[in-house]
């Protein structure tokens, strides 16, 4: 009967290697069966008696050393230690008795058992003897008995030791035997499966080689080319659908091409038109794609497709953004062209395929300096009225101190509380203008920043001093833990005591319980502070904006919380370190205030 379809063809090949896989692993079993029961002759049968043998010399040689301690001291330990060993003794004969399993070996282990009685018997002499005749009863009885069962039982050993020799080379001859038929059993089956899998594999291919040349043709887009395979099994119905495919492919094609012109098209003109300045890199950093905005941005004539972006556009400040994408809070470059300064705010996305991963990243320059003009404007005009304001708040401080104290008269209890009310308004604005001044010469510039090599600990416990009695009166624990003893920073030691006492001040502002808690740690070439407490926390959707101007988190908007511009002189002042500032909060269970800033001997690295 011929076979047609390919399933059969297979599934016949795998009934013969299976055949031939059954037979050979019936006659490996078989052999290995031999094998096994040779090995258990070897180790079983002898070892046991081998084992025994060793014992015996073991435990009489214990009681010749007892003996000999015996002969030494007067003590029991010596009795002890014979008596003990004596059953040692008898316990390994009577295994060895048990596993007799050799000619000659039962009249080894009588003699080893008569001469073993005499020996427990001229102890009992010995142990009732004087200690003078002691030595005479050990070196004319007890040793040559001792002697003459050390010998008897090597030669128990050695007789066994030469059964297992006489038995392995039993086994070593049945393992070749074993061996030379398995091989020539092997070497037929090779042969056999080779003849049959090239006869097979030949009945299978010849028709797929047929369909491969067809499939070669159309990959080199030759649809017109026809698959001819004259065959009735699955690799004929295969070749049918193919030549439909490819049918279709035809047309499809000239549909295809048409749309991809125009989605093309459209792509690159949307591109184009862009007023921001538009650029695409892969994953090696070369550009694939940039608009007319951005080459007349960077000056650029030439192509630049398939350039590396350090080659075609010398910033390396954007190259870095475009590496490390959202690793800073506020992604802006300064670009000068035509002798004029411009800011742009760079957006980067990265676009991930699920199967391949990281594919290319956008990158897109939005200018804002307008926008930088206009913050500027509004710092500068901020910093002279608040410098404006501050002469006459002086004034007015002063003057209200005086009638408060009574230095114009005295005051009735009514004139006493309205005075007071209005001297705390203008304590109150006279921070405000204060903060609005310092945040004003920090953001321009203006305020210098002394840095030096600071020790952060020996800072942290001084800045921390006047707080310890805030805290005790709210019942609040205040805990500084050190990661090391010693940790140094390159900082400006005022500027980040002011942050810390801010942060400090806060958490013993919200909190009216439990503890608050700063820690230190060196991470790699940063130092990192935390400021923790269990306050009511900071929802969610104010944790970014609360370290910008005026703003204050949730229900926080009565009295004591300030001006609204500490956190924001914060953020400042660590920036000026080349440092940040986050925190990590949830309503209920308190804030964590985290920044870091340059180690000491790190700070041109962390520039």
């Amino acid at each position: 009967m011929q076979i047609k379809t390919l399933k059969g063809k297979m599934l016949l090949g795998f009934a013969v290697m299976i055949i031939i896989i059954a037979g050979v692993t019936g006659w490996s079993i078989y052999n290995f069966k031999i094998l096994s029961n040779a090995i258990n002759d070897i180790m079983v049968e002898n070892y046991r008696s081998i084992k025994a043998s060793e014992s015996m010399v073991e435990s009489i040689e214990r009681q010749d050393s007892a003996l000999l301690l015996m002969l030494r001291s007067p003590e029991e330990k010596g009795q002890e230690i014979f008596r003990k060993n004596e059953k040692e003794f008898y316990t390994w004969l009577a295994r060895a008795e048990d596993n007799i399993t050799i000619n000659g070996e039962g009249e080894i282990l009588n003699k080893i058992s008569d001469n073993y009685y005499k020996f427990i018997s001229n102890f009992d002499r010995f142990y009732n003897a004087e200690e003078d005749e002691r030595w005479n009863v050990y070196n004319q009885k007890l040793l040559p008995i001792f002697t003459q069962i050390k010998d008897d039982i090597r030669g128990l050993r050695e007789l066994n030791r030469q059964a297992m020799l006489d038995a392995q080379q039993e086994a070593n001859s049945r393992a070749n035997q074993a061996i030379i038929y398995t091989l020539i059993l092997a070497l037929s089956v090779i042969i056999f499966s080779l003849i049959f899998a090239l006869y097979l594999t030949k009945q299978i291919l010849r028709p797929i080689k047929e369909l491969e040349k067809g499939i070669k043709k159309v990959a080199d887009r030759n649809f017109q080319q026809k698959v001819q395979v004259a065959s009735e099994n699955e690799i004929g119905v295969l070749a049918d659908e193919f030549n439909e495919m490819i049918s279709k492919l035809q047309e499809y094609e000239k549909i295809n091409i048409k749309k991809l012109l125009i989605e093309k098209e459209k792509s690159e003109a949307v591109v184009n038109n862009l007023s921001g300045p538009l650029i695409v890199t892969d994953k090696d950093s070369k550009i694939v794609l940039i608009n007319q905005a951005a080459k007349d941005l960077f000056s650029i004539e030439k192509d630049v497709i398939d350039e590396h972006f350090l080659e075609a556009i010398q910033s390396e400040k954007l190259f870095e953004y475009i590496k490390e994408p959202g690793e800073k809070e506020e992604n802006t470059i300064l670009v000068k062209k035509d002798g004029q300064e411009k800011h742009y705010k760079v957006s980067t996305n990265q676009v991930i395929d699920e199967e391949e991963g990281y594919q290319f990243t956008v990158t897109l320059l939005e200018d804002i300096t307008r926008l930088k003009e206009i913050d500027n404007m509004k710092s500068e005009f901020v910093s002279t009225v608040s410098h404006e304001f501050r002469t006459p708040l002086t004034s007015m401080n002063m003057g209200l101190s005086m009638v408060i104290n009574g230095d114009t008269g005295e005051l009735n209890e009514e004139q006493q509380e309205l005075l007071e009310a209005a001297y705390e308004d203008v304590e109150r604005l006279t921070e405000l203008v204060n903060d609005l001044l310092d945040l004003s010469k920090i953001e321009s510039g203006r305020i210098e920043m002394e840095f030096d090599k600071t020790d952060i600990n020996n800072l942290i416990e001084k800045t921390l001093e006047p707080f310890y009695r805030q805290a005790e009166e709210k019942d609040i624990e205040l805990i500084f833990n050190k990661d090391e003893e010693n940790i140094f920073a390159w900082a400006d030691p005022g500027k980040i005591s002011w942050v810390i006492s801010n942060l400090v001040g806060n958490a013993l502002r919200y909190a009216d319980e439990g503890t608050i808690q700063i820690d230190t740690e060196v991470k790699g070439r940063r130092v990192l502070i935390s400021v923790e407490d269990n306050g009511p926390g900071i929802p969610a959707e104010y944790q970014k904006k609360i370290f910008d101007k005026f703003v204050r988190a949730g229900n926080d908007k009565d009295e004591k919380s300030g001006t609204g511009l500490g956190l924001a002189i914060a953020k400042e002042i660590i920036t000026a370190h080349n440092g940040r500032i986050w925190v990590e909060s949830e309503e209920g269970e308190g804030s964590k205030f985290y920044f870091y800033i340059p180690r000491f001997g790190y700070q041109e690295e962390e520039k």
